[in-house]
């Protein structure tokens, strides 16, 4: 979330650079023609991602005294996570070596303009000062400081559209640090992640146990008002955090039996050599093992899912609905081969350009 609006509002800022001169990591003075953001090009990303090929967020176009040139602009949030290949002036010549899938995004680029090597544009703020402070360790920053362009940014703005920011205050009061989040993003960042933690404890309590993992929608006024609960005896933030943890972990220990209890048996070697006769015979190209695992997964999570339905917490008199469960899963676990051999049939007879993996089948 916090990466892709970054994104964003670095596209913002370079929405302004056309008309303006920057200077280059290499130091040269280029007034900027245009800026292109590529993340938002799914062609020229799939491309990208088929050759193994670096992809930059965004491509900039501009002239200095004496000729043309084009680089490339990271957003990069966490300075401390670029890598200069990522926008070499190698890497785009690499991109510009695809033709017109990626030069038709760049308008009317001079034929000479040369790719230089670019720039990744930060967060100025003290985290990011503090990366590049540091000399050593995994957490230093590895580019050259010349390749890092600071943007101004400011907490609130920055953190007001996502999800769950409204939070931050009641955490931060429990804290004494409610005025720091409006001033400074570090502070503002933090009580965001544990509002994002709180979030996630959330999910783990309402998300059912059996059937889709994933909560439609996200209930911010319920998650407010325990958090508000929390609140009032907690010591720290930390703590309130602590407590909606506690919460979940009962409802985790519960979806994780239940899983446990519905997973499909499947001997690999034996799968193996069902699939591998059945290819034989039909001769067609054979599925992923994957894929197979996975469709016969689905089709006993769903048999199981037909007879009891959803499982949603709380769940009363959880050993008996295990034991429901188990005596099921048995049952299926008997038409388990034939199942499996019908499941291979059916996956051999599907055209190859229509096999694709289903949100049911991942």
């Amino acid at each position: 979330m916090i990466g892709d609006r970054w994104s964003d509002l670095t596209s913002a800022a370079l929405d302004e650079w056309p008309g303006t001169t920057i200077s280059t990591p290499d130091g040269e003075n280029v007034t900027i023609s245009r800026v292109v953001r590529l993340d938002d090009i799914p062609a020229v990303a799939h491309m990208a991602s088929k050759r193994k090929l670096q992809n930059p967020d965004f491509v900039i176009v501009g002239k200095s005294d004496t000729r043309e040139v084009v680089f490339s602009a990271d957003a990069k949030f966490s300075v401390e996570t670029a890598s200069s290949s990522q926008v070499s002036a190698e890497a785009l010549q690499s991109l510009l070596d695809l033709g017109e899938i990626f030069t038709t995004h760049l308008g009317d680029v001079d034929h000479r303009a040369e790719p230089v090597d670019g720039m990744f544009l930060s967060p100025e703020y003290s985290l990011t000062h503090y990366m590049m402070r540091r000399k050593k360790g995994y957490r230093s920053v590895s580019v050259p400081h010349s390749q890092i362009h600071l943007l101004p940014v400011r907490p609130v703005p920055f953190l007001k559209p996502l999800e769950g920011a409204r939070l931050i205050p009641i955490l931060a009061d429990v804290d004494g640090y409610d005025p720091e989040t409006r001033s400074s993003l570090l502070v503002a960042l933090y009580y965001f992640r544990l509002v994002r933690a709180a979030v996630g404890c959330w999910s783990d309590m309402v998300a059912p146990l059996l059937g889709p993992k994933t909560v439609d929608k996200i209930d911010l006024p319920a998650i407010e008002e325990r958090t508000r609960r929390y609140a009032i005896d907690a010591d720290s933030a930390w703590a309130i955090v602590d407590q909606w943890d506690a919460a979940a972990e009962t409802v985790r220990a519960q979806r994780e039996t239940v899983n446990r209890v519905t997973s499909v048996p499947i001997v690999n070697r034996e799968l193996r050599e069902e699939l591998d006769a059945a290819v034989e015979a039909a001769g067609v190209e054979a599925p992923s093992m994957n894929r197979v695992r996975r469709r016969i997964g689905s089709w006993f999570r769903e048999e199981i899912v037909a007879r009891v339905g959803l499982l949603e917490p709380p769940v009363d008199n959880f050993p008996a609905v295990i034991h429901e469960l188990e005596m099921i899963s048995g049952e299926l676990r008997n038409r388990l081969p034939e199942a499996t051999t019908r499941i291979i049939h059916e996956m051999l007879q599907e055209p190859i350009e229509t096999i694709v993996v289903t949100p049911s089948e991942t």
